[in-house]
């Protein structure tokens, strides 16, 4: 059976981290979730693709991390990108959903709260859109992100308004920046993200970071 948007809406203002329960989430959602979010205006597929595109226009590769469905991917495709594109999700009927759509060269199921299942240095481009909610150790994660980026490469991703500030994001942007990890190129924000809101909530705002990887 799957949610209604109401019910996905107050889910979704929870934070919700639990591996198990995003899970099957998304799964439950995933027959419906491009319809959705496209009624709710989602913005930041086409906003991220555009950036990696613009920032890195050499990339061959690019690590989706959280792809669900494979809205980015058909982004990334749409704006011209023809190299490797592998997704990540935690979601196997998103997955299933994104292979179908052709967009990218691998999918793999991943819980990504714990290490990434990719090798160091191996790919030009980290993308992560809509997913940072569901993963409150941010340092840690941008740091997966860093790790699996080659030197030169970018990371881009986004971050719910409301969470930036709480999730201390900006400390572990200058922290990374002070380690050499990468250096900041963009944060833009509050943007606009969810203009409808969950349907029928509030607009959502987000944050947009890209990372050039040193």
């Amino acid at each position: 059976m799957e949610p209604e948007a109401g019910s996905i809406g107050d889910w979704l203002g929870q934070d919700p981290s639990d591996p198990q329960e995003v899970a099957q989430r998304y799964d439950d959602w995933a027959r419906n979730y491009d319809e959705d979010l496209a009624s709710w205006s989602y913005q930041a597929p086409l906003v991220v693709a555009d950036t990696v595109v613009a920032r890195h226009p050499e990339a061959t590769s690019i690590l989706d991390v959280g792809c669900g469905t494979g809205l980015v991917g058909q982004a990334l495709r749409a704006r011209g990108f023809t190299g490797r594109l592998r997704g990540l999700d935690i979601s196997t009927a998103s997955l299933a959903i994104a292979e179908q759509g052709g967009a990218y060269d691998s999918l793999d199921t991943a819980d990504l709260q714990q290490r990434l299942p990719v090798d160091d240095d191996s790919v030009d481009a980290v993308v992560c859109v809509g997913v940072m909610t569901y993963l409150p150790e941010v340092e840690a994660v941008w740091r997966e992100f860093a790790r699996v980026t080659r030197p030169g490469g970018v990371v881009v991703v986004t971050q719910r308004e409301d969470l930036w500030a709480e999730r201390s994001c900006p400390a572990v942007i200058e922290r990374l920046q002070d380690e050499g990890v990468w250096a900041p190129l963009d944060v833009t924000g509050p943007a606009p993200y969810l203009p409808e809101g969950y349907g029928g909530t509030d607009a959502v705002a987000c944050y947009y970071l890209t990372a050039r990887v040193g």
